[in-house]
């Protein structure tokens, strides 16, 4: 009895705190007309390695815009591929950097290196694989000028083959751990992909120096910011800003979710960790529950898991249009992709705990940790 009891306040739980940390997904503003006369001058830095693929595709977006940016540069981190000759062929400015200083992880020292070439008032921090349509750029200065403060994005996520449908929890998993959508009110971060930062913001709190050893930038360059007393706001993508995730294949996929799951779940507050915590666990707990009331040939206890299995399909199908191009099997089918996070998160942990790395874009990583 006490079980009963047990499993279904946490399933009820569950349902609750999905309402928490789900209550209303921000998307960024339609654009409205804009006088573009007033607008800041913002320039593009895109930290950029191995990404010949992407580049020539982010590139033709952001030529096409319809607000054209002062500038846009290319920060080629040791590519090993044609990275800095597509990137030059687009006519841009590319920064080519041989080195990593000690105590610096790529990224943060290829936007760092952007940040100190950088003109505009603006900087629009861009990772290779987000996609843009022709009025993204002028969508975000038109949010930047109403809010008047760092802004961020997590991009729609399209997941094209069948192994990027098991990013269909990380992706939620990083939206309601960052506190995007939830009734508390308050955000954890940025988000890494698209960051539009002014200059002076950037340089009050030191930039991507202020973070150089974090895996997950994003989240700490959000922390400088609050402490700092600095604002952001952050928003869902649409159409108009989109990524391709881990195209490369299925290893990619894995490399790049356990690369931060650790750290991702070890910086979360008490306050969002708690009902992340029970929301993945009332989605755990119907299916198995369900399974086990099948296995007992228990009729009315079937009947009930499976209604609250219907419920959690609505719930999910619902959010997954909201953050992504997820297929209808990934949905009703979840334990799949839901026991893969779980996996991850467990291997990600127990690589952290026993010292091992990760190798990410053909460099070791150490999961969780600084560089």
């Amino acid at each position: 009895m006490i079980h009963i009891v047990l499993t279904l306040a946490i399933i009820f739980l569950g349902f609750v705190s999905a309402v928490f940390l789900f209550y209303r997904i921000p998307g960024l503003p339609a654009l409205r007309r804009v006088q573009t006369a007033h607008l800041p001058t913002v320039s593009v830095i895109i930290p950029a390695r191995n990404e010949a693929h992407n580049l020539p595709l982010i590139l033709q977006d952001l030529l096409d815009q319809t607000h054209t940016p002062l500038e846009i540069i290319c920060v080629d981190d040791a590519s090993e591929d044609e990275t800095a000759h597509i990137a030059a062929s687009f006519g841009i400015r590319v920064i080519t950097l041989s080195y990593k200083p000690e105590g610096w992880l790529g990224k943060s020292w290829a936007c760092h290196n952007g940040a100190l070439a950088a003109q505009g008032e603006l900087m629009l921090f861009l990772d290779a694989d987000v996609r843009l349509g022709r009025d993204a750029l002028s969508r975000l200065l038109q949010a930047h000028t109403e809010t008047a403060c760092t802004m961020s994005v997590q991009p729609f996520h399209t997941a094209e083959k069948t192994y990027e449908q098991f990013s269909l929890f990380f992706n939620l998993v990083q939206i309601a751990a960052n506190g995007t959508a939830s009734l508390r009110g308050r955000t954890l971060g940025l988000y890494g992909p698209l960051i539009l930062i002014a200059q002076t913001d950037y340089r009050a709190i030191d930039g991507h120096a202020s973070v150089r050893g974090n895996i997950i930038e994003d989240v700490a360059l959000g922390k400088r910011l609050s402490l700092a007393g600095l604002p952001h706001s952050l928003y869902v993508g649409d159409t108009d800003i989109r990524f391709r995730m881990y195209a490369e294949g299925p290893r990619s996929l894995l490399q790049g979710w356990l690369k931060n799951q650790a750290a991702g779940a070890a910086k979360t507050p008490l306050s969002l960790f708690l009902p992340v915590f029970l929301w993945i666990s009332s989605l755990c707990s119907v299916p198995l529950q369900l399974v086990l009331a099948f296995v007992k040939g228990d009729t009315l206890w079937i009947l009930f898991y499976f209604l609250l299995y219907l419920i959690w399909l609505t719930i999910l199908s619902e959010h997954s249009k909201r953050i992504g191009q997820f297929r209808a099997w990934a949905v009703v089918f979840y334990p799949l992709p839901l026991l893969f996070l779980v996996g991850v998160f467990f291997v990600s942990v127990a690589k952290k705990l026993l010292g091992l790395n990760v190798t990410w874009k053909g460099r070791a990583i150490r999961p969780g940790d600084k560089a």
